[in-house]
């Protein structure tokens, strides 16, 4: 009898609030929302503060102790703001969580945190991390989950940008500009450092990673702390992908749709044809990249030598860093010699995952895209293979064979004269894909012959394919450039490939990049030969080096003067941006006129 009077209790106050919820959700939005907006943008410029504080600066231990109540109060707070919205949305659940996922997911996490915290904490101190300093640590991981929280709602009310007026070509180099500012003030911090680094080498530092060359003037492993080398590896990893395609993937990802504005940029930075597969690709890219690093670590974890032995914490970090490295083409390491140390060059495993992520990094997302679907679905009829996919398969493949057998049948008395005839064509192998503007080198290049060297200059210049994580001129501009010429030679007027027909705009945006990276090179080897004491050979590798974001050195770029730095650094970011979007993006566009004056031609050649 009890028991039923309770449950008619519930019952009757169910159908109570059932019937004030009306009132007490538009008392919520009328009076509790906008002071809990508030406070939230207040929490949120303090949360950036204290991670900032947190990670970037050494501070009295006794503030330690107010550091972790005001993270606690951020999270506390996090928790019922976003309890309290989804209690008293005006939407329907399915939908409200369709649109607010990512939140969901971190109330999950927070969730779990304070199901599991002593046993977290207990890993933690396992790896010999202080009992303080593992509450920091864990706090501060709810702080990023925080600020991505502050991300989703900044996305959520700015549906109203409007894009329309925007060249695609100032937003990507913008981006990237501003990935390096904010690269910069990151390095600055104290934490980021293990001794005094100049700022110039920082800046160095910042844009060779945001360009994913490899270059650099100073020993990541030895001058930068931990936090250093992540901002780097952040720096990789958003360098590689794109600004644009990271916050873009985050606009559709966050909100749940993207806008017609915001697809076409897409559409305009990837080159493709259509909207709808722009924004599938956009995802895919995303989505994959991390697969691929992911799956990329696993491997390099368990092929990592023997005769390195480092503490599992460690091996991980090496194993994630050099597979992001690797597919971003970017070419830093973790290890002072680079690849060249004995226990990794002599380790073919470890060495050909590497060779594998460079590859997969430099086929360009639209071609990886293209052959996931293709495996997926191996005997779809209605699958076909784009003429950029072709292009880029069969120029990867003959660079790759032609470097390969340059390099051996060249070096094989000169750098590589000290190894046995496999290890020969291993070697030579991996020069050639490293070449291809990924930076590893796994012998000394100062002992290369010339005729290699210039091979190599090659090799650096074609670089990666388009809408890549590599630089370069890229493969389809030398292939498209070939055919022209072929067309010129037979008189041929239209470039016809698989039964398609190029347009003549592709054709002078090839002929248009070649001649502006010729044009970047001779300039840029002037200008160091006015400043730098180094033979020219040397000079001439680290310009091509740069302007295809390969990273690789013959042992001059820690001697470069600081003019010489501040010219490389111009030519990493030309390289990685692209000569023509540069010029494009600072440019006036000429109004389209609709009368055409008479022809006439002009004797060249």
């Amino acid at each position: 009898m009890k028991s039923k009077r309770i449950f008619v209790f519930l019952h009757h106050l169910i159908q109570y609030l059932q019937v004030q919820r009306f009132e007490i959700r538009k008392f919520y939005m009328e009076h509790l929302r906008p002071i809990g907006r508030v406070f939230y943008i207040f929490f949120g410029f303090l949360s950036v503060t204290i991670l900032i504080l947190d990670f970037g600066f050494y501070y009295p231990e006794d503030w330690k102790f107010y550091v972790t109540i005001s993270i606690r109060t951020l999270v506390s707070f996090f928790i019922c703001y976003e309890t309290l919205h989804l209690t008293f949305t005006n939407k329907k659940w399915k939908e409200y969580l369709n649109l607010h996922k990512i939140e969901l997911i971190i109330l999950l996490m927070l969730g779990l945190e304070m199901i599991y915290e002593e046993n977290i904490i207990q890993i933690l101190k396992s790896y010999h991390i202080s009992g303080n300093d593992t509450t920091l640590i864990f706090l501060s991981a709810n702080q990023f989950l925080f600020l991505f929280s502050n991300l989703a709602h900044f996305f959520r009310l700015s549906k109203k940008r409007d894009s329309k007026k925007l060249n695609p070509s100032i937003v990507f180099v913008t981006s990237f500009a501003f990935i390096i500012f904010v690269g910069v003030c990151f390095l600055h911090f104290p934490k980021s450092t293990l001794e005094h680094v100049n700022t110039i080498d920082i800046i160095f530092t910042t844009i060779s990673a945001t360009c994913v060359t490899g270059l650099s003037t100073v020993d990541i492993s030895s001058q930068f702390t931990l936090t250093g080398q992540l901002v780097i590896l952040l720096l990789i990893q958003v360098g590689g992908l794109g600004l644009m395609t990271l916050t873009s993937f985050f606009s559709i990802f966050l909100t749940g749709k993207g806008s017609v504005s915001d697809t076409l940029m897409i559409k305009d930075l990837l080159s493709e044809e259509t909207m709808g597969r722009a924004k599938e690709i956009l995802k895919q890219i995303t989505l994959q990249t991390l697969a691929i690093e992911l799956i990329g670590a696993v491997f390099l974890f368990y092929s990592f030598p023997k005769n390195f032995p480092l503490p599992l914490p460690e091996k991980i970090y090496y194993s994630v860093f050099h597979s992001i490295s690797a597919f971003c083409n970017a070419g830093f390491s973790l290890m002072p010699n680079g690849l060249a140390t004995d226990a990794f060059k002599e380790s073919e495993g470890f060495l050909s995952i590497i060779m594998l992520l460079i590859v997969f990094g430099g086929l360009g997302f639209p071609v990886i895209y293209q052959l996931r679907t293709k495996l997926l679905n191996p005997f779809d009829p209605k699958f076909r293979w784009s003429i950029t996919s072709k292009l880029v398969f069969f120029v990867t493949g003959f660079l790759l064979l032609f470097g390969t057998v340059s390099c051996y049948f060249l070096e094989s008395h000169l750098s590589l004269k000290d190894l046995p005839i496999e290890k020969q064509i291993f070697h030579s192998l991996f020069y050639s894909v490293t070449t291809r503007t990924a930076g590893f080198n796994t012998f000394d290049l100062s002992l290369m012959g010339y005729p290699m060297t210039f091979i190599s200059f090659f090799l650096m210049w074609v670089g990666a394919s388009p809408v890549s994580t590599g630089g370069g001129i890229k493969t389809t501009t030398l292939a498209i450039s070939f055919m022209n010429i072929s067309n010129q030679i037979r008189g041929k007027e239209k470039m016809e490939i698989g039964y398609r027909t190029i347009a003549n705009s592709t054709i002078a945006r090839a002929s248009a990049t070649i001649v502006l990276s010729l044009f970047v090179i001779f300039i840029a080897i002037f200008c160091l030969l006015l400043t730098e004491n180094a033979h020219f050979i040397d000079l001439c590798y680290e310009v091509v080096s740069a302007f295809g974001t390969v990273g690789l050195t013959r042992g001059l770029t820690p001697h470069l003067s600081d003019f010489g730095k501040i010219l490389i650094c111009i030519v990493m970011f030309v390289g990685r941006v692209g000569i023509l979007t540069l010029l494009i993006a600072v440019s006036k566009k000429v109004d389209h006129i609709s009368y055409e004056y008479p022809k006439e031609y002009v004797v060249v050649g």
